[in-house]
C-alpha cells in the first residue's frame, strides 16, 4: 500500500498524513496529495471551497390569533424554506406549517432557507389568546308600548352589539328599542379583551 501525505503548498514545504480541514470561514482553500512508492510522486491539486451560510428568511413573530379562530398557514421570505417544529435537528418541511389553534397556548416553529446551504433557523411565535367571557347583561328588558326607551346597556370591554345572534357586524353604539308596537326583540352583545366573543342575548319586550 502507498502512503499519501497532503500539503498545503505546490512545492516544498512539509507533507503531513493526516490534515483537518477547518470550516469557520468561507472561501476556497487549496491542497495537494503525493504517493511514496519507492519515491515521492508529483502532486495532486485538491481545491476545498467552503460557502458561507445564507442569512435566516425574514419572519413576522408573533403571530396572534384567538382560541378556535381559522388559521392560515405561516409565511417567511427566503428560498427554498425548510420548516421545523423544534430549534435544532429534526427533519424539515418544505410544506408551510398549519396551526390547530383549539387552545389557548403559546406555539414555537422555526424555518430556514437554502441557498446552496441551509441557513439558521428563524422563530415564529404564534399566541393563541383566550376568549374573553360574555358580557353581563339584564334581560328582559320591558317596556310598555310608547314608553320612551333609552339605549341598552352591558357590563364589558368593548362592547359589540348585534341584531343577529351569528354573524353580522358588530356595532360600538348600543341600540335604542323600539316601543311602537308591542313584542320582543332581541339583540346581543359581545365583549373585546384581545378577542372577541362570545355573545349574550339582550331582550327588549316593548
Amino acid at each position: 500500500m502507498p502512503d499519501y501525505y497532503v500539503i498545503t503548498v505546490a512545492t516544498g514545504g512539509t507533507a503531513a498524513q493526516l490534515l483537518l480541514l477547518l470550516t469557520a470561514a468561507s472561501g476556497s482553500t487549496s491542497y495537494w496529495v503525493s504517493q511514496t512508492i519507492g519515491g515521492e510522486s508529483p502532486r495532486a491539486l485538491i481545491t476545498v471551497t467552503v460557502n458561507a451560510l445564507p442569512l435566516a428568511p425574514t419572519v413576522t413573530t408573533p403571530v396572534t390569533y384567538c382560541q378556535g379562530e381559522i388559521a392560515v398557514p405561516l409565511t417567511a421570505t427566503g428560498t427554498g424554506l425548510l420548516w421545523y417544529t423544534v430549534a435544532t435537528g429534526g427533519t424539515g418541511s418544505v410544506l408551510r406549517l398549519l396551526l390547530p389553534l383549539l387552545h389557548q397556548e403559546a406555539l414555537h416553529y422555526w424555518v430556514s432557507q437554502t441557498i446552496g446551504c441551509e441557513s439558521p433557523r428563524a422563530l415564529i411565535t404564534v399566541t393563541v389568546n383566550a376568549l374573553p367571557l360574555a358580557p353581563t347583561v339584564t334581560t328582559p328588558v320591558t317596556y310598555c308600548q310608547g314608553e320612551t326607551a333609552v339605549p341598552l346597556t352591558a357590563t364589558g370591554t368593548g362592547l359589540l352589539w348585534y341584531t343577529v345572534a351569528t354573524g353580522g357586524t358588530g356595532s360600538a353604539t348600543a341600540p335604542t328599542p323600539s316601543t311602537a308596537a308591542s313584542g320582543s326583540t332581541s339583540y346581543w352583545v359581545s365583549q373585546t379583551i384581545g378577542c372577541e366573543k362570545p355573545e349574550s342575548t339582550d331582550n327588549s319586550n316593548g
